[in-house]
């Protein structure tokens, strides 16, 4: 089994790969990619900023599947051209955001969700009233920690998981939240590394999107090496584009014809 954990942006979250490589099969392998040579920016916090990531994430993910990866995993709680992908592809592709709350509707009914700030939020809130996940989310709740300083050498682990923690116990004290969901996978994956101490300091436990959306990619990958379940339906939202249409538009961007190749 081989996933692809793509970072759809020019950096990669301290403590994932120790968190990946502790909870993923034995007979799995994966490589983390981020898109650093067309993206420079660490973050892609701000509105704009999640479209300019999108197209060059989108060229990784059909990379992806033509080296002959069984699933890809795109390892941001922005869910970066997660649903694009899934169009373009037919391998499984999942993402944190969507994976994380889909994981809590089996874990409880009351999730809050803990963003870097306002903007950032609102449109994780976005997303997930287009999964159709938003009912159970009790509330939003900013850390107001630009994600630039959630890297190790802007702030300290120690730093981040005081603010954190204070917005964990904040959900579940005041909005009655069973679950936390960390709004980005740069303090996800540090919290993951520190899940008892979390979790025994606020009585509930955080649903981190990179533990989610990598262990749904193996068992998405595995359910389709078996013939047992197809990445996704063609037959309405994740239609393929209008093939002529397609290839135009690769050929006008000096682009390789990759979805209709041989699969």
């Amino acid at each position: 089994m081989r996933i692809l954990v793509i970072n759809p942006f020019g950096g990669t979250e301290f403590r994932g790969r120790d968190n990946l490589m502790r909870i993923k099969r034995p007979d799995t392998e994966f490589e983390m990619v981020n898109i650093a040579q067309s993206y420079p920016l660490r973050n892609n916090q701000w509105l704009y900023f999640k479209h300019a990531c999108t197209d060059p994430t989108l060229e990784r993910v059909m990379q992806g599947e033509a080296e002959g990866f069984d699933g890809a995993f795109i390892s941001c709680q922005l869910d970066i051209g997660l649903y694009e992908a899934r169009t373009l592809v037919d391998i499984p592709v999942t993402g944190t955001l969507e994976s994380a709350a889909l994981f809590c509707a089996t874990m409880g009914r009351r999730f809050s969700l803990l963003a870097v700030d306002e903007q950032n939020g609102e449109i994780q809130r976005d997303l997930l009233r287009l999964y159709g996940l938003e009912r159970n989310l009790v509330s939003v709740i900013p850390i107001h920690l630009d994600a630039n300083d959630l890297y190790p050498e802007r702030t300290s682990e120690d730093a981040v998981f005081d603010r954190v923690l204070a917005s964990a116990k904040l959900a579940r004290e005041r909005d009655g939240a069973e679950m936390v969901i960390p709004g980005c996978t740069l303090f996800g994956s540090l919290l993951s590394h520190r899940q008892g101490e979390l979790d025994g300091a606020v009585g509930i436990p955080s649903v981190d999107g990179m533990t989610a959306g990598f262990k749904l990619a193996e068992m998405r990958a595995e359910l389709f090496r078996m013939g047992a379940m197809p990445a996704v339906s063609r037959a309405g939202y994740f239609a393929r584009p209008p093939r002529p249409d397609w290839q135009t538009l690769r050929a006008f961007q000096g682009r390789a014809d990759h979805i209709y190749g041989p699969h």
